[in-house]
């Protein structure tokens, strides 16, 4: 599929005009602009990531409500059982709430992540009856899940377990009715930021619950700074939540980046450490996307996710390093699974015609796991650039994980189609259904007609966003390190990308990586020569000789390696002869 490249408009008085104002380079100020940064205070507020900046948790709905009755059942000696989602966002928050229960005193306090295969996600009746069984009374408060949970709420008060929800998923058209729910955008309340992942939200209730231990306005010496610990755990949920960057969100990335290599736990510092990512200069929101929260995400796919909230709250450095390679080895296995359900998958795409006008990717078979079907859904998603929808197909039921394209609601779309689902949830960019599989053909086959009529036409054609063309030369490393100095990167913030024309490749590129799918090629521009990074790149860049006149879309970054520091191209896309590319936008 061919590529548009839209170049942002470009507008030279207020880009001068921001420059001066805030005293940064033009190049930046552009950046600023294309993310709606207008004038110096707009550009002060940008930068400004102090913890300051967070809402209080009192205004979080049913937040003040759900930390009262967690701190009676501490002091009534009530058994706790945190009930977490299995993904990175559940375990997570599952992990913060555990942590604080523990150091605020609580003598019984347990977690339940649920199987993804066995369970599947959310609250289910045969865990409510188990921990019923196990746990007579107990006070279940989910985490990252519940939202759309109305009959398993009324079967929890059946067994006489008390219940608190929070979660932050699209709310449905019903709302359950728990002892207390807390969500940012509840109907009636009034939260500044609606925006927040699950662990967040777990986070701003441990907040509250550590406030309720301490004078009822601050938390004890000890237990702040165990909150100050924790943001290193919300920075990675929200990351790997794939939340907007932006407010809160964008504070608690700062923060929990820069501090997640100075506080992190025995668990965090295995995790790290085998992930690849110790004694780098600063962590980033591609360490976590590509490096930690893969490992922490396999074990609920492949395995439980308890191993994983286990190695997060473990003291005992051998058993955290133990867990954290018992991770890295899942995840090896997750990829293996998921190339080959994706290999399957284009085959079956290929077999049928390819894309031949189809409005959405919905295929399913038995034999796929449905623990990766959810990255499978996300690769084939933006390879074919249609909203795509995974299904692995049971005995009797089909579990299924979609994934968006941008701009368009891939939950409306389910829910418009939703008649022949059982359940389904999750939010605009991403989903989860689940259906009787003598359903799954019709289901397709509706779903599939629904986008291909509700997709505009710019929806359905792939587009670069180019921040602006820049000649090579300017890159120079403190330029570069300036363009790094808006991370956290993600949605509303997007990591800047950028077009430089009429370069050409020097040298012959050379294939890298376990399986020589990535690309490194030198990129020369006048008396400029830089290095440049393709991945999954290699099978395209066969085109690429020494000499090839091209234009690149790259994001600039830099390369740490042996203690040097050097500018880099990571490529998003090229074009073969040197022309210019970008249009207007």
């Amino acid at each position: 599929m061919t590529t548009r490249w839209r170049l942002r408009p470009f507008d030279a008085d207020r880009v001068a005009s921001l420059s001066r104002e805030a005293s940064i380079p033009p190049l930046i100020a552009q950046l600023l602009l294309n993310r709606g940064v207008a004038d110096g205070a707009g550009a002060a507020s940008f930068f400004d990531t102090r913890l300051v900046g967070l809402h209080d948790p009192e205004s979080l709905p049913g937040v003040v409500e759900a930390a009262d009755a967690i701190v009676k059942a501490v002091r009534d000696r009530r058994r706790i059982v945190i009930y977490g989602d299995y993904d990175v966002d559940g375990v997570c928050g599952t992990s913060i709430l555990w942590d604080c229960l523990r150091l605020a005193g609580s003598h019984d306090v347990r977690y339940y992540i649920p199987h993804r295969v066995e369970e599947g996600y959310g609250i289910n009746a045969d865990a409510l009856r188990k921990i019923a069984e196990m746990s007579p009374g107990a006070l279940v408060v989910t985490v990252d899940c519940g939202i759309s949970a109305v009959a398993e709420t009324r079967l929890a008060r059946e067994l006489g377990l008390g219940l608190i929800i929070t979660d932050h998923h699209t709310i449905g058209p019903a709302l359950p009715e728990p002892d207390v729910l807390v969500h940012p955008r509840l109907p009636g309340g009034s939260y500044p930021f609606g925006e927040l992942c699950g662990c967040a939200v777990a986070f701003k209730l441990a907040w509250q619950i550590c406030k309720g231990f301490g004078d009822g306005k601050k938390a004890s010496p000890h237990l702040r700074d165990f909150l100050i610990r924790s943001i290193g755990l919300v920075a990675m949920a929200t990351v790997a939540d794939v939340m907007p960057v932006h407010g809160e969100n964008r504070i608690l990335i700062h923060h929990g980046l820069s501090g997640l290599a100075k506080t992190a736990s025995e668990g965090l510092k295995a995790l790290m450490e085998i992930s690849g990512v110790v004694g780098k200069k600063a962590l980033t929101t591609s360490t976590i996307g590509f490096g930690l929260a893969p490992r922490i995400n396999a074990a609920g796919r492949l395995e439980r996710a308890m191993h994983a909230v286990e190695m997060l709250t473990t003291d005992d450095a051998d058993r955290a390093r133990e867990l954290a390679v018992a991770l890295d080895e899942c995840n090896a296995r997750r990829q293996q699974v998921e190339r080959a359900i994706v290999e399957e998958a284009h085959a079956i795409i290929d077999a049928q015609g390819g894309l031949n006008g189809r409005g959405a990717i919905v295929l399913g078979r038995p034999t796929w796991h449905p623990g990766v079907i959810g990255i499978v859904a996300s690769r084939l998603a933006e390879a074919y650039h249609r909203p795509a929808i995974i299904v692995a197909l049971g005995p009797e039921m089909g579990q299924g994980s979609a994934r968006s394209v941008s701009g368009f609601n891939l939950y409306d779309a389910i829910h418009a189609c939703s008649e022949r689902l059982t359940g389904f949830g999750g939010h605009s960019a991403a989903a989860g259904i689940k259906l009787p599989i003598a359903h799954f053909e019709a289901f397709a086959e509706q779903f599939e007609a629904h986008c291909r009529q509700a997709l505009s036409a710019e929806q359905l054609q792939k587009t670069l966003n180019i921040d602006a063309e820049v000649p090579l030369g300017t890159l120079t490393l403190k330029v570069v390190e300036s363009i790094e100095a808006l991370e956290p990167h993600g949605i509303g913030n997007p990591r800047p990308l950028l077009v430089a024309n009429n370069v050409k490749v020097i040298g012959e590129p050379r294939t890298m990586g376990e399986r020589q799918d990535h690309v490194r090629i030198r990129i020369a521009q006048g008396n400029t020569t830089l290095g440049a990074i393709g991945w999954r790149m290699a099978e395209r860049a066969k085109v690429l000789r020494n000499g090839t006149p091209c234009a690149i879309a790259f994001h600039p970054s830099v390369n740490e390696w042996n203690g040097r520091r050097e500018v880099q191209l990571e490529l998003k896309d090229f074009r073969v002869d040197g022309a210019e590319h970008a249009q207007s936008a």
